[in-house]
């Protein structure tokens, strides 16, 4: 049970104990109808054993995030594994919404007095709700995934550089837009920064600029390379190439770089 003022005592569920002192408790109501309570709790340092490693990583989109040491995380499309069947509940929510609001037109010109409004329309509502919970559902297991990958690389490395992706600019090639916004990279980065500063590790940012086309063997611009180019040999030394992890390579250089200048 958690009391809350005003309210008393109320039952919920939680995925883990709760440890620390409660500061605040906020009550969210998501568009499914559910509530959450987010709680901010006073807890004492956290910091985890230092493993003296360092890891460069690279972000992509046929895979979602790659290693310095040439471990790939697997992109998982979660909303093509339902998409048929949220489309099927989007037609329905689309049909309904225009019978409601014709019927909404015709009580207008009866000049009824009391006119229903669109939330007095239940079928409308369940197909709301039911469109609402398959997007529920997928941002759900996309922020589940992103947390188990982010806490494994926190877990295993002191030092974690990555790169500073404008994802605003990416999202203009319309070919890859869809692609590119379900891999969330912000919502990754975001979670590696608070985590680092929970446990007591370092991130380092820096500008993905060449990362992917010079050699991360002997340091040659071998020039933009397309996307559909996904391993090359180095002119210059001879060194053959996964292009991810050669940029992730390269990531892991200057991050290291940066902090020996500062």
């Amino acid at each position: 049970f958690i009391k809350l003022p005003k309210l008393g005592y109320l039952r919920y569920r939680a995925g883990r104990k709760i440890v620390g002192k409660i500061k605040a408790v906020t009550i969210r109501k998501s568009s499914t109808n559910k509530y959450y309570a987010v709680l901010s709790l006073d807890c004492e340092n956290q910091a985890i054993k230092g493993t003296n490693k360092k890891v460069g990583l690279d972000v992509g989109v046929s895979d979602l995030v790659i290693t310095s040491d040439g471990q790939k995380y697997q992109t998982i499309r979660f909303d093509k594994l339902i998409e048929y069947k949220k489309h099927q509940w989007e037609k329905k929510l689309a049909r309904r919404r225009l019978l409601a609001f014709k019927d909404i037109q015709k009580q207008k010109k009866l000049r009824l007095l009391e006119h229903k409004s669109l939330d007095q329309y239940k079928n409308y509502q369940k197909a709301k709700i039911m469109v609402a919970k398959y997007s529920e559902k997928v941002a759900n297991q996309r922020k589940d995934y992103l947390h188990k990958i982010t806490t494994e690389l926190v877990n295993s490395y002191d030092t974690i550089v990555i790169e500073d992706i404008k994802i605003n600019k990416l999202l203009k090639k319309h070919n890859l837009a869809r692609a590119i916004a379900n891999q969330s990279w912000r919502e990754l980065r975001l979670m590696l920064e608070y985590k680092c500063a929970w446990y007591g590790k370092q991130l380092i940012v820096i500008d993905p600029y060449k990362t992917s086309q010079i050699c991360s063997q002997c340091g040659y611009d071998d020039g933009k390379h397309e996307l559909d180019v996904r391993t090359w040999t180095c002119p210059h030394c001879h060194a053959h190439h996964d292009r991810d992890i050669n940029a992730s390579k390269n990531i892991l250089n200057t991050g290291l770089g940066q902090t020996l200048v500062r």
